[in-house]
């Protein structure tokens, strides 16, 4: 029996591009940053939207959204990628023929973002990253019940979560000191959108006309303007959760520092 990803292959394979090779901004970012309302604001301009209604491709291709899509050794069949990412796109430009730049955010691409721009010749980059405890409180409390857990098991998750934000942090400090790119922070972005956005528009002039102001909704929150979380995110952290965070982070300050943070 054929797997769905052959099936998919086998019709997308012919599949090529009728309009011009598509503009994307890939957006180099870590989870639970705050990037999706970064990119829904974005989207905001009249020529610009999201590949995938959360900004994130890597739905569109289960073999991209799988179990091991941190892993940089997996193999990626980017001939598939391509022509899935590119009937998208021809779908897209059906309904809306004045869009001239695609929003790509899948967090994964972050290690292996010089092959993804290897498949994908005209695009933009940026990268985006949140404040360590603040991410970390929102994947303890999202994806890990630590209501359920007790204190040892707790501390065990949030170490264990900030050695993944150290990692990925990481890596996003790697493209940005290789290619030189714009970056900047939730916490950043929060404060002054406008000019922030401006910045991006200097190199993207298609976001000229994106309303920094709009209301957006974002997972299960409510619809609201751009906010900054991070104190309410944090608040729900145990002193000795947040001593858990600080002890990986110490063993790794010249990440932590590049951006910005301090250690707590």
């Amino acid at each position: 029996m054929r797997s769905s990803t052959q099936s998919i292959e086998k019709t997308l394979s012919t599949n090529e591009l009728t309009g011009e090779e598509p503009h994307f901004l890939f957006i180099i970012t870590p989870p639970n940053s705050g990037s999706t309302a970064l990119a829904k604001i974005l989207e905001s301009s009249h020529s610009a939207e999201l590949l995938h209604k959360n900004g994130e491709g890597q739905w569109l291709i289960p073999e991209m959204s799988g179990g091991d899509r941190w892993n940089r050794e997996k193999t990626i069949n980017w001939e598939l990628v391509r022509s899935v990412w590119l009937e998208k796109i021809e779908l897209i430009r059906a309904s809306n023929q004045d869009v001239e730049l695609f929003i790509e955010k899948s967090p994964p691409n972050l290690v292996r973002m010089d092959q993804l721009i290897d498949v994908f010749p005209k695009h933009s980059l940026m990268a985006f990253n949140r404040n360590p405890y603040a991410s970390c409180s929102s994947i303890l409390y999202r994806y890990n019940s630590p209501e359920d857990k007790d204190e040892e098991e707790r501390i065990k998750n949030v170490s264990r979560i900030a050695d993944k934000w150290v990692s990925r942090s990481g890596w996003i400090k790697k493209w940005i000191d290789k290619w030189h790119i714009t970056n900047f922070t939730y916490e950043q972005f929060c404060a002054e959108p406008a000019v922030y956005v401006s910045e991006l528009a200097v190199k993207l002039p298609v976001l000229q006309t994106v309303d920094v102001n709009r209301s957006i909704k974002v997972k299960d929150y409510k619809m609201q303007e751009i906010v900054d979380c991070n104190v309410e995110q944090i608040s729900k952290l145990a002193q000795k959760e947040v001593d858990a965070i600080s002890e990986v982070l110490t063993k790794n300050p010249e990440v932590v520092s590049f951006f910005g943070y301090d250690i707590l």
